[in-house]
């Protein structure tokens, strides 16, 4: 029974992972990680309402878009954790499992993670993962490197201050809280375009990690590409940087949104996508740029949305402009109510990790054709 299978995040879906809010909890300090809200176990009331929406968006993928949803077990995030390189009072959650689970293909990649909050995360998506494995015998099962976490993976002099000249740079010139000590990568910083991996190098993601992917997956002819959206002084996850809407034809190009205030870098759009099968075009702008209270998420996850089909898309229903938007497109938007969940971590695409979707690999970028082992000319 073939259960995994996705390349890209448009072809029909028929399985999907959906977290959950239970227990979630923001971390506290650490190396990599400065709280801008209060830390420790999110309030019921908060948990309550988050974990209505959730159900609901169940609701509309199983029965309006008869898509088979699995949700992981609910752990007890509140416990504390020792290893032999760290401590910690409490971890985080299990609300987001894109950016824990890399599905590429039939296999699903554990990614290392870049947080000590989120060292044992994966694990509430073990039973799912283990009868996957004992259903589907073409499924792959990875685990990428688990890092230490030690100090010395972190940049101790990292200015968290968002405002302050010296954070520009360092982000300007590729410089972030982790170091290149040791593999590190979040599953969510992978957009998958078919046998083209784009990968940010970011808070969530070294230039080591980026390349444990591509060599893992070198041998399977998948090629990744690394961009940074300098714009951005807090760069986590890929998926509110840059997201296709539509998908490429034989008549026309696909069409990948960049947010205008974050844009991809001159250099890696001409490097990557000159003679692609795509565009990229500027996002909407959202109707608010102001989240949810105790939301350390961007506005920009007025574009973190879920595409079902090619012309069809789960969007929060508030997210007006992204709506008229992706309409004018020929894009079929279902609005849910969602931004009650915001506050766990994202929406709706960063809370789901789709399994399987009706189609096979392709090859959108045929201008890299025969530079197999293409990489930055950064690195």
């Amino acid at each position: 029974m073939k259960i995994v299978n996705s390349h890209n995040e448009w072809d029909p879906l028929e399985e999907i992972i959906l977290g959950v809010p239970d227990f979630w909890c923001t971390p506290q300090k650490e190396p990599g990680y400065l709280p801008t809200s209060r830390t420790g176990k999110q309030s019921d009331e908060y948990i309550h309402k988050a974990a209505l929406q959730i159900d609901n968006l169940e609701r509309v993928l199983r029965f309006q878009c008869n898509v088979t949803v699995r949700r992981p077990d609910k752990i007890d995030f509140t416990q504390p954790v020792r290893t032999p390189f760290f401590s910690i009072e409490h971890q985080h959650g299990a609300s987001c499992p894109r950016d824990t689970l890399l599905v590429i293909g039939n296999e699903i990649i554990e990614s290392t993670m870049s947080s000590r909050a989120r060292y044992f995360e994966s694990m509430a998506y073990r039973t799912i993962l283990n009868d996957y494995f004992e259903k589907d015998e073409d499924m792959l099962w990875t685990m990428a490197p688990k890092p230490t976490m030690s100090e010395n993976m972190y940049n101790s002099d990292f200015p968290f201050d968002t405002n302050c000249q010296e954070r520009k740079d360092w982000i300007q010139n590729y410089k972030y809280v982790i170091n290149e000590a040791e593999p590190c990568f979040d599953a969510a910083e992978v957009l998958r375009l078919g046998k083209d991996l784009i990968v940010q190098q970011s808070m969530t993601a070294n230039r080591k990690g980026i390349d444990w992917l591509r060599r893992h997956m070198k041998s399977r002819g998948y090629r990744v590409h690394e961009v940074h959206f300098p714009g951005d002084l807090n760069p986590v996850h890929i998926d509110a940087s840059l997201v296709p809407l539509v998908p490429p034809t034989n008549e026309r190009k696909g069409i990948l949104v960049n947010p205008p205030d974050r844009p991809i870098t001159k250099e890696d759009k001409d490097r990557i996508f000159t003679g692609s099968s795509w565009e990229i075009i500027d996002a909407p702008f959202p109707n608010s740029m102001v989240v949810p209270e105790s939301c350390e998420s961007s506005a920009w996850l007025s574009i973190n949305l879920l595409m079902v089909g090619p012309d069809k898309a789960i969007v929060e229903e508030t997210e007006i402009p992204t709506i008229n938007f992706l309409e004018s497109l020929g894009i079929k938007c279902i609005r849910v109510p969602y931004r009650d969940s915001y506050r766990f971590g994202g929406s709706i695409h960063c809370q789901t990790s789709d399994v399987r979707r009706i189609g096979e690999c392709h090859n959108y970028f045929p201008n890299m054709d025969g530079n197999e082992n293409h990489r930055t000319t950064n690195s």
